[in-house]
């Protein structure tokens, strides 16, 4: 891969969160950056949500994916297939503890048509307690 300076992109973030019967899907659509910098392709994006406004980094290596987030949420959770991380959230509210069993962790990007989608399944723990299956589909095209 080649270092960009930067392409914008529009960007689709489908999470759904499964737990027991209950399921709940988010969608979230906004205007974007990608990057490439060595082997790591990033993702950067803005997003308002109740709390307010929240900068997202998507930070993807070749074995690991990180999701940085702040302004009116503060994160960092990293991915790691076959494994269990840790990692933290906080807003005004508090700060908690998560970690993720990531058991699908899938990149593609197509260079020619400008496109990608990332794929992660984990299963996550708030403060030790279990929060059911969660899936996070991230597609991405040049604009």
């Amino acid at each position: 891969m080649k270092e960009t300076s930067g392409t914008p992109v529009r960007l689709r973030q489908v999470a759904v969160i499964r737990d027991g019967p209950r399921q709940e899907t988010v969608v979230l659509e906004a205007d974007g950056m990608y990057y490439i910098k060595g082997e790591t392709v990033y993702l950067q994006f803005a997003e308002e949500n109740e709390l307010g406004r929240v900068n997202n980094i998507v930070k993807i290596a070749p074995d690991e994916v990180t999701v940085l987030r702040s302004g009116a949420v503060e994160m960092r959770q990293t991915f790691r297939r076959r494994q269990e991380t840790s990692g933290h959230y906080g807003t005004v509210f508090g700060r908690w503890a998560l970690s993720t069993k990531t058991s699908a962790m899938e990149f593609q990007y197509d260079d020619r048509q400008k496109k990608g989608r990332l794929f992660l399944s984990y299963e996550l723990a708030l403060e030790h307690e279990r929060s059911g299956r969660h899936t996070l589909t991230l597609t991405f095209k040049g604009v």
